[in-house]
């Protein structure tokens, strides 16, 4: 049901749905935090749904997945909130982009809204709109979760092995967009030292992306 009100002719009218900002042509990132992606991949055990939340910053291609029983708001919340702690540098998020499902409104909508980040959607049925995350959701199942798929039955468990490949993937493996010569982590260092950046690490471990191990041991990742 639509909430209704007076035309300027005096006629009754459903009220319009609230617009949804869409991703603007030109955006470009320019640092890392400027510009994520999130996305969910689903999957089917057993004839149960299981959900791998899926995060990519797009100037860095530094990416992270958690797996997750819940398609609900609440669980891309605290996602998100674990990607903040995650990432090795003081996020100065502008844009977060995600396609319109449910898990990436209310709860999760409004956490963006207090840290004062634009949440910009894809249009329906464009998934092109968000081509780095897909790309990363392709690879990742590829590379990893369609070998493990049988453990998605828990989530804990799929979890704590699928760190070893993101650590993998952050600071080992290279990237088409680095010409295949950098990870994202060699990608990152060579931006801070053109350009220093505060990390947001323990403090033992405010070196680099090559300390991403020390970082996921500390949040009891691994």
């Amino acid at each position: 049901m639509f909430p209704e009100h007076i035309s300027h002719f005096g006629k009754i009218t459903k009220a319009n749905r609230q617009k949804v900002l869409r991703k603007p042509k030109d955006l470009k990132p320019e640092y890392p935090g400027h510009l994520i992606a999130l996305d969910t991949i689903e999957k089917f055990i057993n004839g149960t749904r299981r959900y791998v939340i899926t995060f990519e910053d797009i100037y860095t291609r530094s990416a992270f997945a958690w797996a997750t029983k819940s398609h609900a708001s609440k669980a891309a919340e605290e996602f998100f909130e674990l990607c903040l702690k995650v990432f090795p540098y003081s996020f100065n998020f502008l844009w977060a982009l995600t396609d319109n499902g449910s898990e990436f409104k209310k709860h999760f909508s409004e956490r963006l809204k207090e840290l004062h980040l634009t949440h910009c959607h894809t249009y329906p049925k464009t998934p092109k709109m968000n081509a780095h995350v897909e790309r990363f959701n392709r690879t990742i199942q590829d590379d990893w979760i369609d070998w493990r798929i049988a453990d998605l039955a828990d989530p804990d468990k799929f979890n704590h092995a699928l760190m070893d490949y993101l650590i993998f993937y952050n600071t080992r493996r290279v990237h088409f967009a680095f010409q295949n010569k950098l990870s994202p982590a060699q990608f990152m260092l060579q931006w801070q030292a053109k350009q220093p950046i505060i990390l947001n690490m323990p403090q033992e471990s405010r070196i680099g992306w090559h300390y991403t191990t020390a970082r996921f041991s500390f949040l009891g990742l691994v």
